[in-house]
């Protein structure tokens, strides 16, 4: 008789999630769908993504307002103690009184930065270029998350297909023993027959309660990673099949003319990055040239002897100023040198890391290109193993038949035959899960959106 096993086959498609060999655990159904896509949105590292997206948006806004005008407002209300005739600064107004007297004071101030040596449009530039480094971050981040759920889905499917096909191997394991009882009754085998297969049974037993504890680990992970609270006493239960990757191409190309790798996320991030250096060692360079501003004042006094409110109610108008002021820094330097050495090392930095992660990504796309040569290739021997052990097990039912094989025999072949099964299962997912991987290495633009829907 055919061998039958429970659990996700990805020859045949989606498994029930109530079928009793996941255990007694209240399972919660889950795609792969749906997985990915509350990847987009609800995962803990999805929002922090958003968040660093927001915080460079914050830099830039800061890095914006000195190129606006400052206007400030202020005021003061005071009591002065004169001890004879003599000139008082009130605010930035002098007046003259004999006695004391209670004065007020209001200015409206305003500047605006007409040239700061270019470092105020270099530090804008850096935060431009900040901010497009963190946006190609969180795309970088959703290529790396996907790749991260699908592998975690994956190995909770994986899970369950060897806890099914550990539970079919135990239930072959105790109709043996069933068997071996029977015929110890009526004579016709030994006690060390029966000890034999009770301790194969056992041994079964104790790799399922093993794998049932894996399982569950499997869950609980994919779990946490997704951000998803599941109540006590419920798992999340896998119920559909990795899609086929797309065709991949099996022609290399050089380095700088790889238009996968220059399209990479990773890669763009890195070079804004750099950029980004580049203009903090310009912005740097600048402190050490003048400042000229346009600046402006108009201020109102009042003062008066009876009180603080006579002194408010005798403001009026008293001057104003319009100018340019010119600031340069003469000694020390030392602030300024200590600046520009932090923003060289930065650069330097930036520039490293930039090579670093351009030659991994070559690397990393080549590599991935011979392992799914390899994967495939051991998908085909799975696949191979699994017809030969088939055959096998019908071979060894038509010996019982006829009367030349014994029950040990055809467990023996069924066992063989769900292995190689589960063998193949394991075979066919590392084979797309490898293929993924490589597709997204190739199509870093579109591997978001064809896997999605692939999944669907």
């Amino acid at each position: 008789m055919a061998m039958s096993c429970a659990g996700i086959d990805l020859a045949s498609g989606p498994i029930d999630p109530s079928d009793p060999a996941f255990g007694p655990t209240r399972r919660r159904p889950l795609s792969l769908h749906e997985a990915l896509e509350r990847t987009l949105v609800d995962t803990p590292a999805m929002l922090r993504g958003s968040a660093t997206v927001d915080k460079a948006k914050a830099e830039l806004l800061g890095a914006g307002g000195a190129f606006l005008p400052r206007v400030d407002l202020t005021a003061q209300l005071a009591r002065y103690g004169n001890q004879g005739k003599q000139a008082t600064l009130v605010g930035n107004s002098v007046v003259e009184s004999e006695t004391a007297f209670y004065g007020s004071y209001a200015a409206l101030s305003a500047s605006l930065n007409l040239y700061s040596g270019g470092r105020n449009l270099a530090s804008y530039q850096a935060a431009n270029s900040g901010l497009e480094a963190a946006r190609e971050d969180q795309e970088n981040l959703r290529l790396r998350l996907f790749t991260r759920t699908i592998e975690d889905y994956a190995a909770l499917a994986k899970a369950q297909e060897e806890h099914a096909s550990l539970r079919h191997q135990e239930r072959l394991h105790a109709a043996l023993v069933d068997t071996i009882e029977s015929a110890y009754r009526r004579g016709m085998a030994s006690r060390l027959d029966l000890s034999d297969v009770r301790l194969q049974l056992a041994e079964r037993q104790q790799r399922t309660l093993q794998q049932t504890a894996t399982l569950q680990a499997r869950a609980g992970q994919l779990a946490v990673n997704l951000g998803l609270e599941v109540a006590t006493g419920e798992r999340l239960a896998a119920i559909g099949a990795i899609p086929e990757p797309p065709h991949l191409p099996a022609d290399q190309v050089a380095l700088d003319e790889d238009p996968a790798i220059a399209a990479h996320p990773a890669l763009h991030a890195a070079q804004l990055r750099l950029e980004a250096a580049q203009n903090k060692v310009r912005a740097a360079r600048g402190n050490y040239l003048p400042r000229l501003d346009l600046v402006g004042n108009y201020n109102w006094v009042g003062q008066d002897g009876a009180g603080p409110g006579s002194a408010l109610g005798a403001i009026q108008p008293h001057s104003y100023t319009v100018g340019l002021a010119v600031q340069q820094r003469l000694a020390p330097f030392t602030g300024e040198d200590a600046a520009l050495q932090a923003a060289q090392a930065e650069l330097r930095e930036a520039a490293a890391q930039y090579s670093e992660i351009r030659l991994g990504l070559w690397n990393a796309k080549r590599q991935a290109l011979t392992e799914v040569a390899q994967a495939r290739a051991a998908l085909d021997i799975a696949r191979t193993a699994e017809r030969d052990a088939e055959e096998a097990q019908l071979l060894q039912q038509a010996r019982l038949r006829h009367g030349r094989g014994s029950e040990t025999d055809l467990t023996e072949a069924q066992v063989n035959a769900a292995q190689r099964r589960l063998e193949r299962v394991f075979r066919e997912t590392n084979y797309r899960l490898i293929g993924w991987a490589a597709f997204a290495l190739l199509n870093p633009r579109s591997y978001v959106e064809t896997l999605l829907d692939r999944s669907r």
